[in-house]
């Protein structure tokens, strides 16, 4: 029997909607569903997960062990404020129910956002909370944090789901 995707990974995968040769970043994969998902979608793109958790990456590279072995994908054990990728930046940056961002201030990991996606990229934030003021908050809280980072941002629910989008705003100096 298979299981059916999760409402909160089905909303994120169709608002990316990648580009088949998109570079993605995925923060906080565990198993690496929505990875998974957005793999059929690339032909000559790419997408990298990152995860604090062991046990996560373990099971996300049993899923995705074909992409892995082509090199659409690629998973990475560590937090995104210590990450620093290849160079390139990522047309797209995403993550669902990560806690850094709905329950802190996320300073350091907002800025690494900055800095590793493209100009014209973009960063979505995703959380599937249960109704009420504290989720307000928690949106609040996390196109915040966007915001001081220089990102311009939207934030919308989506078949209940909350999405909070950043666009870089003008390049630094």
């Amino acid at each position: 029997m298979v299981t059916p995707v999760p409402r909160r990974i089905r909303v994120a995968v169709d608002r990316l909607a990648p580009a088949p040769d998109a570079r993605l970043l995925e923060v906080g994969p565990g198993p690496g569903v929505a990875m998974a998902l957005i793999c059929r979608e690339l032909t000559d793109g790419h997408i990298t997960g990152l995860d604090r958790s062991a046990t996560a990456i373990a099971r996300a590279e049993k899923r995705l062990a074909s992409y892995l072995e082509v090199g659409r994908a690629d998973l990475q054990h560590r937090d995104l404020a210590g990450f620093h990728g290849d160079g390139r930046t990522f047309d797209q940056v995403f993550a669902i129910d990560v806690n850094v961002f709905w329950t802190d201030p996320a300073h350091a990991e907002v800025a690494r956002l900055r800095d590793l996606v493209a100009d014209d990229g973009v960063v979505h934030l995703f959380a599937d909370p249960p109704d009420g003021a504290a989720d307000r908050l928690a949106a609040a809280r996390a196109a915040g944090a966007l915001a001081s980072a220089g990102f311009t941002v939207v934030t919308e629910v989506v078949d209940g789901v909350v999405c909070v989008t950043g666009r870089p705003g003008p390049a630094r100096p």
